[in-house]
């Protein structure tokens, strides 16, 4: 395990540590570690000779919070230390860093910053944003953002955001790209703050050695609380995309963004099922539109033995000028059991199963994965 892994929460922590030593606050840190081994049936998730194979993760993390009644600052680290038994070449480490801070300035008004570095493999990246298999490569992003929020009454609050993000890849065939994006959102609570309204106008710039794509668009959305234990939120708005390749051809592209949810829980059970549709920028410099419905449900049958259930389907389309016209279907589901040791440490068995069928194809169009894997997690959360 190097130390450079974790020089950037070392400076975090040191500057925590000193704010907390000289003002009277609220500090907390969460060591965690967590330890996994898998067996995986398709490691490349080909259509073709597939190849399977062991693989073990160590997973060391820490976040780190720091509170007073105006001021909060907050920082995690994660890293995957990841190691396959048969395929050397795949191993990798995955690293997450953020940071995250919010200042009341007066009553009313409230700022806030943040920024982010991380380190995965489009591989797993990608299919989780996407719903869209790739080739392997490793990818680094990196974000900052910024606003504030304004509180008109008691009931009304106006906020604005600006956010940065460029993303490297290791492999050249891969588009690096950067996007800026703002938003402007006004929201209103009403019917004793059990429903909330909001109109949030966005914009988004991407600049890559491929093309520039500005995005521009309305989100209507609405929040409502039906019981103390119920609740949805509904969101759709238009959406209008300009693309300009590299010499000079222009495209553009109307469409809609949305989503709805629902949530519930019960004294020992909880549910989530929703669906959305937003827009992804892809690592081979595609513009897709992601349609995806999810279901994550979580249930305790004993004090301390419980199961989980979550699901994914995703359909993944080409939108505007495009290399290829993509027209993908893609699923997952991943059942599971754990057991919790301690309030704080657990032991998790579980199985996922996903699938891939690519419509744009005339042979081998469908591919699928297996994977079974085993869980130690462990928490040792301090507050002072």
């Amino acid at each position: 395990m190097r130390i450079r892994y974790f020089q950037p929460l070392f400076i975090v922590f040191a500057l925590m540590i000193f704010i907390g030593t000289s003002n009277a606050a609220e500090f907390t840190a969460n060591p965690s570690l967590s330890l996994r081994g898998e067996y995986n049936d398709n490691v490349d998730f080909s259509r073709i000779d597939e190849q399977d194979d062991y693989i073990g993760t160590i997973s060391p993390g820490l976040s780190l919070g720091y509170a007073t009644d105006r001021f909060s600052l907050g920082a995690h680290a994660r890293v995957d230390f990841i190691r396959y038994n048969d395929y050397k070449d795949k191993d990798n480490e995955r690293q997450n860093y953020g940071l995250n801070a919010s200042y009341r300035v007066f009553e009313r008004l409230t700022i806030n910053a943040g920024g982010s570095y991380t380190k995965d493999t489009t591989f797993d990246s990608e299919l989780e944003e996407t719903g869209v298999v790739t080739r392997w490569s490793t990818r680094e992003r990196y974000g900052g953002s910024g606003g504030f929020s304004f509180q008109i009454t008691e009931l009304s609050t106006v906020s604005a955001n600006y956010s940065f993000s460029k993303t490297d890849y290791y492999l050249d065939d891969y588009t690096d790209s950067e996007t800026h994006s703002a938003s402007l959102t006004y929201s209103h609570s009403f019917n004793d703050r059990r429903d909330s309204f909001y109109i949030r106008p966005y914009w988004s710039k991407t600049d890559s050695d491929k093309d520039t794509v500005n995005n521009y668009g309305m989100s209507l959305g609405l929040n409502h609380q039906f019981t103390e234990t119920f609740s949805a939120n509904i969101h759709a708005g238009p959406r209008y995309m300009e693309t300009e390749d590299n010499v000079g051809k222009k495209d553009d592209e109307w469409g809609w963004t949305g989503g709805i949810s629902f949530d519930k829980t019960w004294e020992t059970a909880s549910a989530s099922l929703g669906y959305s549709r937003d827009h992804y920028y892809t690592a081979e410099g595609e513009n897709v539109e992601v349609d995806r419905f999810f279901l994550a449900v979580h249930k305790m049958m004993t004090q301390k033995l419980g199961a989980r259930l979550s699901g994914s389907l995703y359909f993944t389309k080409s939108i505007g000028s495009s290399a290829r016209d993509r027209d993908v279907r893609y699923y997952t589901v991943s059942p599971s059991l754990f057991y919790n040791i301690t309030q704080n440490h657990s032991l998790e068995l579980g199985y996922s199963y996903a699938n891939e069928f690519d419509d744009e194809l005339t042979n081998n169009r469908e591919r699928d994965r297996n994977m079974v894997w085993l869980a130690l997690n462990f928490n040792f959360p301090q507050k002072w």
